[in-house]
């Protein structure tokens, strides 16, 4: 990899090219499996947690039951009520962490978060190659909506030859992801060994979905958050399913947290089209992903990167946008469309168009629905405000791709204390096995555990049952 060289001085660059020429360092950009033995996961006695009366409290006292996992370098970490200042105004994050977003993309500044974001994220779809579900698992195919089914990989633990009664965490891969990522096999392969039943599962539009319904378009999180809530509902009514749980990356972190929005939809919310509306019919009043939702590294202002991919980008310069860039050109390649380029704009407008979904303005309203912070006066909403069931945001400092501030100016205006967020020094951009495995698994399997995970530990009015 090439880095920028302006700005550094001969001393650093040769420390650089001295680091980058060491044997096995080319193999640090390219993804690897972090996986984890069962032992190793720490789990937070109850007495640790002592009953908090909200999932920003759970996550103060597990945090501090855990962050001795953390790198003995890292800065100390930002949790919930650390974002906001006296004034109730965002705080500075990247003073805090002692960083310049400047240089997130150069490799000299930030190797370790360049390192691991490129160590966690898997390449495009291979559909001539698909591979085939992981030991313990199955292949499911889940009945949303528009006679669409979606498909999945469902693994049911077990107590020997018993399958438990537990609940069933769902795990989203990225934008146009797909479980042929080793960050989704190695989390669903660890919650299954500890006692989770897991669903890695492919949205509509995308890997083995899109083999089985070619005709039925990606729309970047619109018709998924309700197929998500149907999904939710397909699992439980399983024989051996108690909740659902759901755990999000970059843009499906984004989708997660509009899950959890979804699962308590106001009545005639103004982030919803009347025209997209049409499209939404209501679902039957009942709980969904009652178990709480993780979003790892949200792409909050995700309509800021959607212009930056207009410009071509190189590895060179913009390593993480380039990466993005030659996602979409797959995307493009695979689905034959006339017009192949790296702007997620020109796709997005792409997958619309061949949308049941479409009419004049539905991208606009579309990305209304999808928009977590205001963008050039446009604006966001107060959907965290909805938020009845235990979220979580886990970010960091050193992502190259979604800013670690976005949280800040996203939470500090939240006071719904089933909203929490945490900030790490180190993590780049989904990437928290490669820095910190054991505080990773952790943290999930304490969020999700049924006796002192968020949801059984919350007394919040709000995320209490109906």
């Amino acid at each position: 990899m090439i880095i920028r060289v302006r700005a550094i001085s001969r001393a650093r660059l040769g420390a650089l090219l001295i680091l980058v020429s060491l044997p096995g360092t080319v193999g640090c950009f390219s993804e690897q499996s972090f996986s984890i033995r069962a032992s190793d996961i720490v789990h937070v006695s109850s007495d640790a947690v002592r009953s908090p009366v909200s999932t920003r409290q759970w996550l103060a006292r597990t945090h501090q039951a855990l962050c001795h996992l953390l790198p003995l370098f890292s800065v100390k970490s930002l949790l919930t009520d650390d974002l906001t200042d006296e004034r109730g105004r965002p705080v500075d994050v990247f003073a805090h962490f002692g960083r310049n977003p400047a240089l997130l993309q150069t490799l000299f500044f930030n190797y370790w978060g360049l390192a691991g974001t490129a160590q966690s994220s898997g390449r495009s779809f291979q559909p001539e190659h698909p591979s085939s579900p992981w030991p313990g698992f199955e292949e499911v195919r889940i009945p949303v909506s528009d006679n669409v089914e979606t498909i999945g990989w469902l693994g049911l633990a077990r107590r020997g030859d018993t399958i438990r009664d537990a609940d069933c965490i769902v795990i989203l891969s990225g934008l146009l992801g797909h479980n042929d990522i080793k960050r989704t096999e190695d989390l669903a392969v660890a919650l299954r060994a500890v006692g989770f039943h897991v669903l890695a599962y492919e949205n509509r539009g995308y890997g083995r979905s899109d083999l089985a319904r070619p005709d039925v378009p990606y729309t970047f999180g619109v018709m998924t958050t309700r197929d998500l809530m149907l999904v939710s509902d397909w699992l439980e009514a399983l024989p051996h399913v108690r909740r659902t749980g759901l755990v999000g990356y970059c843009w499906s972190a984004n989708q997660a947290l509009l899950a959890a929005w979804y699962e308590n939809l106001p009545e005639d919310d103004d982030n919803i089209s009347t025209g997209i509306a049409k499209h939404l019919p209501p679902l039957p009043a009942r709980r969904r992903f009652r178990a709480g939702v993780v979003a790892f590294s949200p792409t909050l202002a995700y309509e800021e990167i959607i212009d930056k991919l207009e410009t071509p980008q190189s590895y060179s310069h913009e390593p993480v946008l380039a990466f993005l860039q030659d996602a979409v050109r797959d995307r493009m390649l695979a689905k034959h469309y006339p017009e192949v380029s790296g702007s997620l704009a020109k796709l997005i407008d792409l997958e619309f168009a061949r949308s049941k979904l479409y009419y004049p303005g539905v991208v606009r309203d579309s990305l209304r629905f999808m928009r977590w912070l205001p963008y050039r006066g446009l604006p966001a909403g107060d959907k965290l405000s909805a938020v009845r069931i235990p979220t979580l945001i886990v970010h960091a400092s050193n992502d190259p791709l979604a800013t670690a501030q976005e949280v800040a100016d996203l939470v500090a205006g939240v006071h719904n204390p089933n909203v929490a967020a945490v900030i790490h020094d180190y993590g780049g951009h989904v990437a928290f096995s490669s820095h910190a495995r054991r505080y990773y698994y952790s943290l999930i399997v304490n969020f999700f555990d049924p006796e002192v995970g968020a949801a059984a530990m919350t007394t919040s009015p709000m995320a209490s049952s109906r």
